[in-house]
């Protein structure tokens, strides 16, 4: 702790004690606990093994799995060894480890892969609809894309095909329409099934914000849902659209332009897309923000910039990080490690060996601290404040003295 800055205060600490009865080259223990709060809850890597921590430290779901996604809805993806399944935020299992893929849910519904073969559980753990498809992709807007006999179409949450198998290539609906491909070419196709948009285009996106982004003799362009061509293809690319402006890059610059066509600004080095309304771009090799109007927010003096995310952004000088906020303001000083996206009003650093989440006050609300001089093995001890936890491989014990 005595390295730790001395401007950081922290009114609740945690430290993570593991022994090591074997040597440090023989048993090297790890910690990791740099990841972002979703649902409450944020993952923490203990010797390679994954569990979850709630926002006051406890562990409430051990450290037993080989890889975890953040939770989501309620629910989370998990791995042992080569199979997969789905937990609960009170760590009990929705769906047994016996899939060979699963993704989050999505409308109440997440896609599964067993063997081969693709099919959809509900937030039962029923599988309301057996794998029986070649390929699958997650539900958006009551549609799922699926193949069968190499071809593809759209199913509804029933299992009964909407869209007959007929293309070669879909993607997921969105605002009403989906991309699809045939003879090489591609289209739009409605939630009936009518190719509204004839498959000519070289690329083409989903649709956002009642635009699209096609590509038409290998330049891009933009338009709108009834095919009009409302920018004309002669950028190299052209990100979604986002509150109605999107990033270009034409003759390897970049700039930002709306619906219209109209380019706000050009000639930039290079630019992200947009974040909570602002533009994270790149001038003299330095990164500084700009919003939807080109007016420079804060100047570019920054080795690397993130996009924003819970009203901050994370920015480094020299390989150190920090954060600043939406106008500009450095709120986190940048001398950490490492830091992550802010998410549930936390940002999660990493400065030597601790772990801590921020609030957005640059205040530690939390500390997390491997100590490998302890005597007895696998057992791990959380301090809160002045109470006590005992662990022993991931699971609580007792309840120790204070």
């Amino acid at each position: 702790m005595k390295n730790l800055p001395g401007t950081l205060k922290s009114f609740l600490t945690a430290s993570l004690i593991f022994a090591a009865g074997l040597t440090q080259a023989q048993n090297k223990i790890t910690l990791d606990a740099g990841y972002r709060y979703s649902d409450g809850l944020a993952k923490i890597l203990i010797n390679g093994k994954y569990g979850y921590i709630s926002k006051d430290a406890n562990l409430v779901i051990p450290c037993t799995y080989d890889y975890a996604n953040d939770f989501q809805e309620g629910y989370a993806v998990v791995r042992n060894g080569k199979k997969y399944g789905v937990i609960k935020r009170d760590g009990t299992l929705l769906a047994p480890l016996k899939y060979d893929f699963v993704e989050p849910f999505s409308e109440g519904i997440a896609l599964v892969k067993s063997g081969n073969q693709y099919g959809f559980i509900d937030t039962k753990g029923t599988e309301v609809i057996k794998p029986r498809f070649e390929y699958a992709m997650g539900f958006s807007e009551g549609l799922a894309h699926v193949m069968q006999q190499g071809k593809v179409g759209f199913i509804n949450k029933a299992g009964t095909f909407v869209i007959s198998p007929v293309y070669d290539f879909a993607s997921p609906f969105s605002e009403g329409m989906a991309v699809i491909m045939k003879d090489q070419k591609y289209g739009y196709v409605n939630a009936k099934g009518k190719e509204v948009i004839e498959c000519k285009f070289e690329m083409a996106s989903a649709f956002r914000e009642n635009v699209a982004v096609v590509k038409l003799n290998g330049k891009t362009g933009v338009i709108s849902k009834n095919g009009k061509i409302l920018v004309r293809p002669e950028y190299e690319h052209i990100t979604p659209f986002t509150n109605g402006t999107a990033v270009f890059r034409k003759e390897d610059k970049f700039g930002i332009l709306n619906a219209k066509g109209n380019e706000i600004v050009s000639g930039l080095q290079y630019a992200e897309e947009s974040s909570e309304g602002l533009f994270a771009f790149k001038k003299f090799n330095l990164w500084g923000f700009m919003n939807a109007k080109g007016e420079v927010i804060v100047e570019p003096t920054f080795g690397s910039a993130r996009g924003f995310s819970d009203g901050m952004a994370v920015v480094s000088v020299n390989n150190r990080f920090g954060y600043i906020d939406n106008k500009g303001k450095l709120v986190v000083p940048i001398i950490y490690d490492k830091a992550s996206d802010y998410s549930d009003g936390f940002g999660a650093v990493k400065y030597g060996e601790s772990f801590m989440f921020l609030d957005k006050t640059s205040r530690e609300k939390l500390e997390l601290v491997l100590d490998v001089n302890s005597s007895k093995p696998d057992q791990l001890i959380v301090k809160i404040n002045s109470k006590q936890h005992l662990f022993e491989n991931g699971s609580l014990v007792a309840n120790a003295a204070n």
